[in-house]
C-alpha cells in the first residue's frame, strides 16, 4: 500500500480503487469528528447523494449534492462514526475509475451497515457518489438468531416446567404486550419478527379471521407483479421451489405461516377501541374487542399502525344507481369472474387493478371494456425488474446489500435521479408493445417531466401505472375493448360517459383507487391525532417518506406502512431498533 498521509487540504488521489476507499472512509471519519467542511467537500461529488439512517444521529436524514451533504455531516448533532471500514470478507469492487464497497462502523448505540460507491472526478480523484449508513444492532438488545437463538427447551432438572404449547397458549393471559401492532399484513408480521428477535414481546390485532385474508379474499387471478428477489421475508425467505410470481392464496398462506413458524402472536378477528395515550402512565389504553365479543383492556408502552397504504375504498357517489339493474361494485369487491361469463363488463380505471381485472374477464369469456380517464404509464413486468429492481435480481447483490444499495438515494430524489434515465431504457426495451397501445387509441403517459414510475411514485405520491403481466396484449388486439372519459352517470343497463355516450353493462368495476392510510388513523384515534400527523405517508420536503417508519412526533405511536415488501424488510428493523432504544430507556428508569 502507498504511504499517503490523509490531512484536511488533500483530496484522495493517486491511488487505485482498493487503497482508494480505505483512505476515503478514514478521511471521512476524520472530516466528521474535526466538523471540516473543506475536506468533506474534496471527498464528495456535486451531484452525490448520503442517507443517515440512525447512525450519525438519531433519525432518518439525508444530503443530495456537496453542499446538502457537507452541511449534514458537519452538523453539530452529527457524531461521527467508530470504526468505519470496509466489511470484513468483502473487499470492495473496483474498475479503473470506479470503485464500491459495503461497510461496517459502530456508534454510542451499537453497530451498523453501509455502501460507499466512488469515483474519479476529472483530476483523479477519488469522490464519493452515493453514501448510506444504516444502524443494525443495538448493543442493549442483541437479535436472538444463530448462536443467540431461543433454547425451545432448558436441559437439566426444572420443576413445574411448562412446556412449549403451554408457554404459547399463555402469552398475554395476565400480561401486557410491549407493543400492539394493528394489522396482520407483511408490515406488521415483518415487524413483530424482528421485535420477537430482539426479545421484545409484540401482539398484532387483526380484524381479519385468518392471517392472510387480506390476500386470500381478492380475486382469484392477483399475483405480486414484484421479482421473487426483492419479496424476501426476514428470518424466512422463500424456498428455492417457490414460483417466480406468487398468487395471492400462496401468499396468503405463507403469511399465515410466517406467524406460525416465527411464534408471532396474533389474535385474529379483532378489532381496537377506545386507544389513546396515557401521559401519566406513559403507556397506551386500549380495549380489544375479540371474536365473541369479549373485550380485553391493554396498556402497551407501543402502538403501531401497520393497516396497509390504502385504506377504505373510493366508490364514487353516481346518480341514477338506484335505477341500475346490474352489479356496482370497487375493485376490491370483485371476487372473480365466474359468473360473468358472456356478460358485458365495464371496468371504470387503467391502473394496475383495472388492468388485472380487465384481463381476469377477458380471459373467462366475459365482453370487457376498460375506460381510461386519464393517460398511464405501462412498461412489461421483465423491464419494470431490469430497470427498478436492477439491484435486486441477477444475482450481482446478497438482498441485504441490494437493499443498502437502494437506501444510499433518498425517497426524494429518485425521480430526479433516475426516473428519465429508466423512462427512456423502457421505452426502448418497450416500444412495439407501446405503439401497438397507441395504434388502438391508448393513452400513454411518461410520468411528471418523464420522470416514469419513480416520478409518479416518489414525485407526485400517486399512481397511474400498469406493469404489463398480459392486458396490454389483450387491449392491443381488441378483446378489451378502450373508451376514453369519465363516467357521469348510471343508467337503467350501463353507464352514461362526460361526452354522452352510453354504454350497456351487466357489471361496472370501478377501480378507482383508495383514501390513504391516514384514514384509518383517523378511525382509530380521532382527528386530533389525524390532524397532527397530516398526510404522514408522502414522500416530504425532506425527501424522506413522510413519518413512515420513525419518530412521527406523536409520542410512542409508530406508522410501520409500506409501498413494497422490500421497503417493509427492511425498515421493519429500524423501526424495531427505535422501539427497543425506547424499551432500554424505560429499564433503565
Amino acid at each position: 500500500m502507498t504511504d499517503i498521509a490523509v490531512h484536511p487540504t488533500a483530496p484522495v488521489r493517486d491511488v487505485a480503487g482498493v487503497e482508494a476507499v480505505s483512505l476515503w472512509l478514514t478521511a471521512l471519519s476524520e472530516a466528521i469528528a474535526s466538523r471540516n467542511t473543506g475536506l468533506l467537500a474534496e471527498l464528495f461529488r456535486a451531484d452525490a447523494v448520503a442517507r443517515d439512517l440512525l447512525a450519525l444521529s438519531w433519525d432518518f436524514r439525508n444530503g443530495v449534492g456537496r453542499d446538502e451533504i457537507v452541511a449534514l455531516l458537519a452538523g453539530e448533532d452529527t457524531a461521527a462514526p467508530r470504526e468505519l471500514a470496509v466489511r470484513a470478507g468483502s473487499g470492495p469492487t473496483t474498475t479503473e475509475d470506479s470503485a464500491e464497497a459495503f461497510l461496517t462502523f459502530s456508534n454510542a448505540m451499537g453497530d451498523g451497515n453501509g455502501y460507499v460507491r466512488l469515483a474519479r472526478n476529472d483530476e483523479g480523484a477519488w469522490e464519493a457518489a452515493a453514501f448510506v449508513l444504516v444502524l443494525d444492532a443495538l448493543d442493549s438488545h442483541t437479535e436472538r438468531v444463530g448462536a443467540d437463538r431461543p433454547a425451545g427447551r432448558i436441559h437439566g432438572p426444572l420443576f413445574d416446567r411448562a412446556g412449549w404449547a403451554e408457554q404459547r397458549d399463555a402469552e398475554f393471559v395476565n400480561g401486557d404486550p410491549a407493543v400492539v401492532i394493528l394489522g396482520a399484513g407483511h408490515n406488521g408480521l415483518m415487524l413483530a419478527a424482528r421485535l420477537g428477535a430482539l426479545g421484545i414481546r409484540a401482539l398484532i390485532v387483526e380484524q381479519n379471521d385468518r392471517v392472510g385474508d387480506n390476500w386470500r379474499k381478492r380475486y382469484s387471478s392477483l399475483a405480486l407483479h414484484t421479482p421473487l428477489e426483492s419479496d424476501t421475508f426476514p428470518y424466512l425467505p422463500f424456498p428455492p421451489t417457490w414460483t417466480k410470481f406468487t398468487p395471492k392464496d400462496k401468499l396468503a398462506d405463507f403469511l399465515e405461516c410466517y406467524a406460525t413458524l416465527l411464534d408471532l402472536n396474533v389474535w385474529t378477528g379483532s378489532r381496537v377501541e377506545k386507544a389513546r395515550f396515557d401521559e401519566a402512565s406513559r403507556t397506551w389504553a386500549m380495549d380489544v374487542v375479540r371474536p365473541d365479543g369479549t373485550r380485553r383492556h391493554l396498556a402497551p408502552r407501543h402502538f403501531v399502525f401497520a393497516t396497509g397504504i390504502n385504506a377504505e375504498p373510493r366508490l364514487p357517489e353516481l346518480p341514477g344507481r338506484d335505477r341500475f339493474e346490474g352489479t356496482v361494485i370497487h375493485a376490491v369487491d370483485y371476487k372473480g369472474h365466474s359468473d360473468w361469463r358472456g356478460k358485458k363488463t365495464i371496468v371504470v380505471g387503467s391502473g394496475v387493478s383495472g388492468h388485472d381485472l380487465a384481463q381476469d374477464l377477458a380471459e373467462h369469456g366475459a365482453d370487457v371494456t376498460m375506460i381510461q380517464r386519464s393517460g398511464t404509464l405501462v412498461m412489461n413486468t421483465e423491464t419494470f425488474h431490469r430497470v427498478m429492481h436492477g439491484n435486486h435480481v441477477g444475482g450481482r447483490y446478497a438482498v441485504e446489500d441490494a437493499d443498502l444499495v437502494n437506501a444510499a438515494t433518498p425517497m426524494g430524489a429518485l425521480p430526479e435521479y433516475f426516473g428519465a434515465q429508466q423512462r427512456e431504457t423502457a421505452n426502448a426495451a418497450d416500444r412495439e408493445l407501446l405503439e401497438s397501445l397507441t395504434a388502438v387509441g391508448f393513452e400513454l403517459d411518461d410520468g411528471p417531466g418523464g420522470q416514469g414510475a419513480l416520478g409518479l411514485i416518489y414525485g407526485l405520491n400517486g399512481t397511474g401505472y400498469y406493469y404489463n403481466a398480459g392486458a396490454s396484449e389483450l387491449i392491443a388486439d381488441g378483446t378489451i375493448a378502450l373508451q376514453h372519459g369519465s363516467v357521469e352517470r348510471l343508467t337503467t343497463t350501463g353507464v352514461q360517459l362526460s361526452d354522452g355516450r352510453v354504454l350497456d353493462a351487466d357489471l361496472v368495476v370501478f377501480a378507482t383507487g383508495y383514501d390513504g392510510a391516514p384514514t384509518k388513523v383517523r378511525q382509530v384515534l380521532g382527528d386530533d391525532v389525524a390532524d397532527r400527523l397530516g398526510a404522514f405517508a408522502d414522500v416530504g420536503e425532506d425527501r424522506e417518506y413522510g413519518l413512515l417508519w420513525r419518530d412521527c412526533g406523536i409520542d410512542r405511536l409508530w406508522l410501520m406502512i409500506s409501498l413494497s415488501i422490500g421497503d417493509g424488510r427492511f425498515y421493519s428493523k429500524l423501526l424495531a431498533l427505535q422501539i427497543a432504544a425506547q424499551e432500554a430507556e424505560t429499564s433503565a428508569k
